[in-house]
């Protein structure tokens, strides 16, 4: 099988026969008439995409209540566990297509807040570089350059 082929799928919400909700993991028709593609391969990778999958629902779902203490670490948290989730499905047989979109559908959360999250994760490697003391919308206002947060704030 060709490693560099990846496969976008989409994330179907569903449940279980015990009512728990589940994710499945929507395959493009194609892949099942590709002759060259390991059909194995391809439902384990799906299968583990869809457990991946609902535990980072499950963790940011947990993650929302926090949001609204304010708490600018919070945010930076919601973007690490958005930004783990790519890091580890970034070689990935299978990954989810339009990511901040299945996640704002899943999480009934804005999908430009999940978004401002994802870039202030990216933006800041370390929480340790945060000033805990600003607000999010203050980093967020100003471009998350910390040095215009904080200079936002003396004014």
């Amino acid at each position: 099988m060709n490693p560099t082929i990846r496969i976008a799928v989409h994330m179907q919400p569903t449940r279980a026969e015990d009512g728990t909700r589940v994710f499945k993991a929507a395959l493009p028709m194609g892949v099942w008439f590709e002759k060259d593609l390991d059909k194995q391969a391809i439902e384990a990778a799906r299968g583990a995409l869809e457990e991946h999958y609902r535990a980072l629902v499950e963790n940011l779902r947990a993650r929302l209540s926090r949001l609204k203490d304010r708490n600018v670490l919070q945010y930076w948290m919601f973007g690490d566990a958005v930004n783990e989730f790519e890091t580890q499905n970034a070689h990935a047989l299978v990954f989810v297509d339009k990511l901040s979109d299945h996640l704002a559908r899943d999480l009934g959360y804005s999908k430009t807040m999940i978004d401002l999250c994802r870039r202030f994760r990216h933006k800041f490697s370390d929480a340790a570089q945060i000033d805990p003391t600003l607000s999010f919308d203050a980093y967020h206002r100003n471009g998350f350059d910390a040095q215009r947060a904080a200079a936002s704030r003396r004014k």
